[in-house]
């Protein structure tokens, strides 16, 4: 029995995900200055149009979104622990690094979760190693990284990130 149409489904689906995660929202329409201000003085808005939240009037984040769907008031750790759980499903089991296969689908999926550390990490708790797994992510993503690296780097990453479920609530 062949796994060639399991495969075939699991590479379609990944990169179906890959696609859409790199389609960027579709640009609003922009308001004339005067609907903005007086949208601003019913709504609560500063004078830029940006809310206490982090929101433009338009309710689009004020800063870069680097997780397809994400919004400024998405909780933090649900955001981070989905992207380490994301990525976990591309990686053999705990004791198997050293035959870990890193093609494209790993490496992208260590990306997608540096993207979420990058809009989400600075909101989790103190007590949560976003440095450590980011500068991890960032090394494991890249296809220059050294074979021979990869596995103690995988390993030292699979600590970190349990600290940050731990710290998130999570095990």
């Amino acid at each position: 029995m062949t796994r060639t149409p399991l495969r075939t489904a699991l590479v379609v689906s990944a990169l179906a995900v890959g696609l859409s995660a790199c389609q960027s929202p579709s640009p609003r329409p922009s308001a004339s200055p005067a609907a903005v201000s007086s949208a601003s003085t019913a709504s609560g808005t500063t004078a830029s149009g940006t809310t206490a939240s982090g929101t433009t009037a338009s309710g689009t984040t004020s800063g870069a979104v680097y997780v397809t769907g994400a919004k400024a008031g998405d909780d933090p750790c649900a955001r981070v622990v989905s992207a380490i759980g994301y990525l976990e499903l591309s990686l053999l089991p705990a004791g198997q690094e050293d035959t870990q296969h890193w093609d494209g689908d790993v490496r992208g999926r260590f990306g997608y979760l540096r993207g979420a550390l990058a809009m989400y990490g600075p909101h989790l708790p103190a007590s949560a190693p976003v440095a450590t797994v980011d500068g991890l992510a960032e090394t494991l993503s890249r296809a220059d990284t050294a074979g021979s690296r990869r596995t103690e780097l995988l390993r030292r990453y699979r600590k970190a990130s349990a600290a940050v479920l731990s710290a998130c609530g999570r095990s």
